[in-house]
């Protein structure tokens, strides 16, 4: 690790120990995933065996953690105590040691995806008040630093350059499984590092937004749905586009209804504008388009390290949007057992107004043929 990461990752440390002391805890617990990557540069499995990031208000920090994934941590400059244990001897050990070195007392913030069965093996060495840390957490990680911004657009771009082939791969009687296989191995070509959600939603099943790809056929003069993400360097891209082999008047109206709801909302995202004044304006538009019972999800979330983070696009949201948030515009209309549209950009909030990272890919109607 160069010295310029190892500075980058200290100073991503010593505002996390800020900001929990300023929440009146003495520490926080970490577990494998976006938040000790965002701290270590390390990506680690979240699996059975035991494994956290014990951060201090002062002090150096300390990762008990299996000997299989601990060697990373100990190549390191950044400065951890590793307890590392292996499968013979089991966890407990290390726990101990851990506990002991730290005195783990007083309250703690937790993050929220820390497996239960973590936190009781330490609780039998240790007695902390456990206490929710993910507000916290999120909000340090939701004002993108510069060199974040540069790999969230590098995927935005391969994503929305993966999407201009993507109806080329649309063929009548081709399945939801298929045409996924598809454009996950066309968004690893333009240079993806992974590609880990594809939806097909095609017909009927497009009225569920988190519908999984099935065998379904897909047929002419129904909408279908793609919603894709992908990765580089961990920082996630996430687009949607609404396609129709053949054309229905309904879906051409649905269509250009949630794309000016689309629109509005994007018009409405700069700094200091609450985020659910965001929301608001996506749906008031499909309100005044009587089709507002239609959208059933918030507009948007952030995109950092996770493709669902803060910033939150909800209705009546307090927060305000700052500058070098990133976060997705994706209203949606969904007609029970006939169609859905779901039109979805990424976008960096600047100076004035927001920036589309995505503006590259068309997606007034018809963009396709």
């Amino acid at each position: 690790m160069s010295a310029k990461n190892v500075d980058l990752y200290r100073a991503r440390i010593e505002k996390l120990k800020h900001r929990i002391a300023e929440n009146d805890m003495n520490g926080c617990i970490l577990a494998p995933g976006p938040n000790i990557r965002y701290y270590t540069g390390v990506s680690s499995f979240l699996l059975e065996r035991p494994f956290l990031l014990l951060v201090p208000t002062h002090g150096e920090i300390h990762l008990v953690a299996p000997t299989l994934e601990s060697g990373p941590y100990l190549r390191t400059d950044i400065g951890i105590i590793v307890h590392s244990w292996n499968d013979s001897e089991g966890p407990s050990h290390a726990l101990e040691d851990a506990s002991s070195q730290l005195s783990i007392n007083g309250r703690w913030g937790v993050e929220g995806r820390v497996p239960f069965q973590y936190l009781h093996q330490l609780m039998k060495h240790a007695r902390p008040e456990l206490t929710d840390a993910e507000t916290i957490l999120q909000g340090l990680r939701e004002i993108k630093e510069p060199k974040e911004v540069q790999m969230l657009q590098r995927a935005a771009s391969i994503l929305s350059k993966s999407f201009e082939k993507i109806f080329n791969l649309i063929k009548p009687g081709i399945t939801e499984f298929e045409l996924a296989n598809h454009v996950k191995n066309e968004v690893y070509s333009n240079g993806a590092e992974s590609v880990d959600d594809v939806l097909i939603q095609s017909g009927p099943m497009a009225a569920d937004p988190h519908h999984q790809p099935s065998t379904k056929k897909i047929r002419r003069k129904e909408s279908l749905v793609v919603d894709a993400t992908c990765t580089v360097s961990g920082y996630f891209a996430d687009i949607t586009r609404t396609f129709m082999l053949g054309r229905d008047r309904n879906f051409e109206g649905l269509y250009q209804n949630v794309l000016e709801a689309q629109q509005a909302a994007i018009e409405a995202s700069s700094p200091g504008v609450t985020v659910g004044s965001v929301d608001h304006a996506a749906r008031e538009r499909l309100r005044q388009a009587s089709v507002d019972k239609y959208f059933i999800h918030r507009t948007g979330h952030g995109l950092g390290l996770e493709v669902h983070e803060a910033p939150y696009i909800i209705p009546n949201g307090k927060e305000e949007l700052r500058m070098s948030m990133v976060f997705t515009v994706e209203p949606g209309a969904y007609v029970p057992r006939k169609m859905g549209v779901r039109i979805e950009d990424d976008v960096l909030v600047a100076k004035e107004g927001c920036k589309v990272m995505t503006d590259r890919l068309p997606k007034q109607f018809g963009w396709w043929k």
